[in-house]
């Protein structure tokens, strides 16, 4: 004998309310714990461009000396001249033997000025010296 079912409309749907609530507190939890890095930029510094070179990748402990075009020395938005360079920089070699320097000259400063501050990177002890500029696209 055969027992008459009643179809219910019930039956075919899904409750996926507690999938939903699981799923936000993993994007919370994730967007929480989340480590956001940050690359500096001088926006007074306007670097020139080549077109053969990519951008340059940093390194997460690099130091980034930008070179404006008055001659001054910005690094991490301090404003230093030579001798203050000069002093963060054998700072940061008594911490890190292996520290690296990206030189980022403003098209406008004068070459003396970007060179004093690899020289004075040499001096410092540092053997890892890069100089930044922008890649374009022909």
């Amino acid at each position: 004998m055969r027992i008459p079912r009643e179809e219910s409309s019930d039956d075919n749907v899904i409750n996926i309310s507690s999938l939903l609530d699981v799923m936000f507190i993993l994007i919370i939890f994730f967007l929480a714990t989340a480590t956001f890095t940050e690359e500096e930029r001088d926006i007074k510094v306007n670097l020139p461009q080549s077109a053969a070179a990519k951008s340059a990748t940093q390194a997460p402990k690099m130091i980034i000396i930008n070179v404006r075009q008055d001659g001054s020395y910005n690094i991490a938005n301090e404003s230093m001249d030579i001798s203050g360079l000069q002093t963060t920089l054998q700072e940061a070699v008594s911490k890190n033997p292996d520290q690296k320097v990206l030189v980022r000259g403003d098209k406008n400063a004068l070459h003396g000025h970007v060179a004093s501050a690899v020289d004075m990177c040499k001096k410092s002890g540092i053997t890892h010296t890069n100089i930044g500029y922008e890649s374009r696209v022909e």
